[in-house]
């Protein structure tokens, strides 16, 4: 039988363990599994197609018919974010008349051509932007390139 004593030799080695952990650079954002979102034959320009990610949280992938910096899909024109507002978690709807993503709640509006960035407040931050991979027909969510999903201490899953 190991002896559970708590010896200055321990209490090292486990701080030493915890500070390697929280000792992540700045900006690096731990990547969640690969996960199928969507297939391209599913996504039109222009109309959001809701998905889960990084774990039950709301998020969509939407065309924007155009390249965009970042985008993905063979005409660069994918892009996703988290569907919650960062201003106290709403989700928010995509109005297709003015390409922005709205929040009902506060009115916080989002601009998923300029990388999720907040036109409107009450909101100060961004949508956090989901990172996506195509291969063949499917799309996938790899990562959170920007930003803390509302209600998350952290962005894996």
């Amino acid at each position: 039988m190991q002896d559970a004593k708590l010896t200055r030799r321990r209490f090292m080695l486990a701080g030493g363990a915890v500070a390697g952990v929280l000792a992540i650079p700045a900006g690096v954002q731990a990547a969640p599994a690969k996960k199928q979102v969507a297939r391209l034959a599913d996504i039109k320009v222009g109309e959001p197609t809701a998905f889960s990610y990084p774990g039950d949280e709301p998020a969509y992938v939407v065309d924007l018919g155009r390249a965009v910096a970042g985008g993905a899909g063979p005409k660069r024109s994918l892009v996703a974010y988290s569907a919650l507002c960062q201003h106290m978690g709403c989700p928010v709807n995509y109005n297709a008349r003015t390409g922005h993503f709205v929040c009902p709640c506060h009115a916080s509006v989002f601009d998923p051509n300029k990388n999720g960035d907040v036109l409107e407040g009450p909101s100060t931050r961004g949508l956090p932007r989901i990172h996506l991979r195509v291969a063949g027909d499917a799309v996938y969510a790899v990562g959170v390139e920007q930003g803390l999903v509302y209600g998350r201490a952290c962005n894996h899953s």
